[in-house]
């Protein structure tokens, strides 16, 4: 009886060993996630880029540390906006496009250099907030930062296809990015918090991602395409050969091997006139639709004649806005954004 009962238990214990290296050695080789499909968040299915019109309560040098870009108050303007929008929509069938009833380029101008004591204090800079919306309407910039991925994700900023404002001619240096803008990371810690209230920090150059950032337009009377891609970097977004996180206009060889575009799409840019510019002889009380049209100096000729170009507006339409964007009787510390 005992003996029986041993030889039950021996081949209990066999067919369980048998049973568990089969299973160990039989199954077929695990399949590692593949990055792409896994990526950790949600594909968006809309895009929405604000543009605000700033200036510098602090060093632009120290922007992505310090904050201090303040908007501009909106004026009477009908086209010369300071406050402005753009939507893109994946729509089915059709990829990424413009939503319908969007803004289809950003009219800007070029920043002049100013100092403020020691303080780089250039006028105007651009907040640039960048956010995406998933499938239900919600806004999900989040889902780029929680869990690791605000070490995976990185926007980039590049130009192409710069050409004069006037003439359309193409420029010579017409892909070089850094001829043309200057642009700083200024993303919070939290991501939906402000520096200025004192409920985040920025962290923009600690960890660069570009869901909020400050740019600077450099050139005048000009316009060119500016691209903007989200990237997804599988091992991380610092090169771990490299000293410092990738420059804005220009990714790295190791996160171009080891990752893909989450977003991709391009924004016209129209720079239309210099900080600097004004004309000598408007004034508030200005009947201008009395002003014939080059009746002022060259230069003032030349800053209307921008705008006709820019907006596809007659002199006394452009005239129009133009004075009411300049003589405009708002507090200029009444703008609500800030970083």
């Amino acid at each position: 009886m005992k003996r029986n009962a041993i030889k039950l238990i021996s081949a209990a214990v066999f067919a369980l060993f048998f049973s568990v290296t089969f299973t160990a050695c039989g199954n077929d080789p695990v399949t590692p996630p593949n990055p792409i499909k896994e990526k950790g968040h949600e594909d968006p299915t809309k895009m929405v880029i604000e543009l605000y019109e700033c200036h510098m309560h602090a060093d632009w040098n120290k922007i992505d540390v310090e904050g201090g870009a303040h908007q501009d108050p909106e004026t009477k303007a009908k086209y010369l906006k300071k406050v402005q929008e753009i939507a893109f929509e994946n729509k089915e069938g059709k990829g990424w496009g413009y939503a319908d009833g969007s803004q289809k380029s950003f009219f800007v101008r070029q920043s002049a250099e100013y100092h403020t004591g020691s303080n780089f204090t250039p006028a105007p800079v651009y907040l640039l907030f960048i956010k995406y919306y998933d499938k239900k309407g919600q806004l999900m910039n989040n889902q780029f930062i929680e869990g690791g991925q605000d070490r995976l994700h990185q926007h980039y900023f590049t130009i192409s296809n710069a050409t004069e404002l006037m003439t359309g001619a193409p420029l010579a240096d017409g892909t070089q990015t850094t001829n043309y803008i200057d642009y700083k990371y200024t993303d919070t810690t939290p991501w939906d918090k402000t520096h200025h209230s004192g409920e985040a920090e920025i962290t923009g150059r600690s960890n660069p991602i570009g869901l909020k950032g400050a740019m600077r337009f450099l050139k005048n009377r000009v316009k060119f395409d500016l691209r903007i891609q989200l990237w997804h970097a599988f091992k991380g977004k610092k090169d771990p050969a490299a000293s410092d996180f990738d420059p804005f206009y220009k990714r790295s060889a190791y996160s171009q091997a080891f990752g893909t575009s989450d977003i991709n799409v391009t924004v016209p840019i129209v720079v239309y006139a210099s900080r600097e510019e004004y004309i000598d002889g408007l004034e508030s009380s200005t009947d201008v639709s009395k002003v014939p049209e080059n009746s002022y100096d060259a230069a003032g000729n030349a800053l209307i004649q921008a705008i006709m170009k820019a907006f596809n507006l007659t002199w006394t339409e452009a005239l129009t806005d133009y004075q009411k964007f300049i003589w405009d009787d708002s507090d200029g510390e009444s703008g609500h954004v800030w970083l």
